[in-house]
């Protein structure tokens, strides 16, 4: 039997829009950091442990992110043994995308890689950048705790 997710997008037994809808504000600060520091890219996301039986409303789901520069995409594309064919759409849609209002995000777990672009964001990337930025500017308005596996001092 397969496990309930929740209603969202109509997204039944795909875990990535779950993970996406629960991680979103650090999605959005690594794309506009990444964005202000590089240029145009893509995130990754590597998520460890992902199952069909998450609660994503409950459950804290270890993972990284890290942005790749527009430049170093054709090396990417080759160490994820990417077909010709499936590149070209993706380095169009890197070329052409906002920054400033959306996201191309590559998640990799345990299934096949999830490459989605996420677009007119309620909280586009530089809110989240912001929402999420260093604390000694404003640390009432600091929320990566919230997204932080590791123990707090």
């Amino acid at each position: 039997m397969r496990s309930h997710d929740s209603v969202w997008q109509g997204c039944f037994g795909n875990w990535q829009p779950l993970f996406i809808r629960e991680y979103w504000l650090p999605i959005g600060h690594t794309a506009w950091q990444g964005f202000l520091n590089q240029g145009r890219g893509m995130v990754v996301c590597e998520v460890a442990d992902v199952t069909a039986t998450v609660d994503w409303s409950r459950t804290a789901v270890a993972y990284t992110l890290r942005f790749v520069a527009q430049a170093g995409l054709a090396s990417y594309w080759r160490d994820l043994s990417l077909a010709a064919d499936q590149q070209l759409p993706l380095d169009e849609a890197v070329a052409t995308y906002d920054p400033a209002q959306d996201v191309i995000l590559l998640l990799l777990a345990d299934s096949p890689p999830y490459i989605t672009y996420l677009q007119g964001w309620a909280v586009p990337p530089p809110e989240c950048f912001r929402q999420l930025g260093d604390s000694r500017s404003d640390p009432s308005r600091n929320r990566a705790a919230e997204f932080n596996l590791a123990p707090q001092p």
